[in-house]
Formats: structure tokens, C-alpha cells, sequence
């Protein structure tokens, strides 16, 4: 007997209850801002980095109800230009904790050499 159990019904999509703006995610980007631990903040790095002006009201904009004064209407390519620039943000990071976790080559391999070179007159056995 397998551990795979089917599904008691096939799957579905669930119906369009609204009409899809391209150009008014804004609804999307706050529900993946709730539903994810992403970080506004890591957001706008991610956005400085690839030479985006973006800015901290420009941010704040895309997350209010379209009824507030600040409101303004974030596009489909925003929302995926977002989260590509934290998918590359992320992705340095990470790269720059692996090169700082790594000894450097060089160094490792130096180290032991000078620890077993003794000076003459400085240490061994000669006292």
C-alpha cells in the first residue's frame, strides 16, 4: 500500500469573483505582503539595487485602500519587478553569508606554513 492517498475530488479552479486590473495589483501585493515574511524594507533595497527610485511614500502607496489619499495603483510589471529584485536581493545575501562562512583559500593555506616556520632565535627548542 502506497503512503499516496488520492484526492477525494479532482482539483478545480476557483472562480474569477472579481474583474483583474493589470494595471491595480495593489490588492495582490498586499495579500502577498500578509501572507509572506517579506519585508517592505527588503523590498525597496531590492529596488534601489537595480537602480529603481523607489520610495518609502512610493511603498506605502501600493499597500493603502484605493480610497486613501495616498493610494497609488500598483501595474502587474511593478509587482513582478518587486519580487524579482527580492529574489536577486535575497539571492546576494545568501552569497555573501557563503563567502563569509568559506575561509579564504589562501589564507588556509598559509596559515599552517607560518605556524610551523619558526624564526631563528624565537621559540623551538633552543632556549
Amino acid at each position: 500500500m502506497s503512503d499516496f492517498e488520492p484526492p477525494l475530488r479532482e482539483y478545480t479552479r476557483p472562480p474569477m469573483t472579481r474583474g483583474v486590473d493589470p494595471q491595480r495589483m495593489n490588492w495582490l501585493w498586499q495579500l502577498i505582503l500578509q501572507s509572506t515574511d517579506l519585508d517592505t524594507a527588503d523590498v525597496r533595497a531590492g529596488l534601489l539595487a537595480m537602480g529603481v527610485a523607489a520610495t518609502e511614500k512610493r511603498l506605502h502607496s501600493w499597500q493603502v485602500s484605493d480610497r486613501d489619499d495616498d493610494y497609488f495603483p500598483l501595474s502587474i510589471a511593478e509587482l513582478e519587478r518587486n519580487l524579482r529584485a527580492v529574489v536577486v536581493l535575497k539571492k546576494q545575501r545568501a552569497e555573501k553569508a557563503e563567502a563569509a562562512a568559506a575561509p579564504a583559500p589562501a589564507a588556509a593555506e598559509a596559515a599552517p606554513a607560518e605556524a610551523s616556520v619558526d624564526a631563528p632565535g624565537e621559540g623551538g627548542a633552543e632556549g
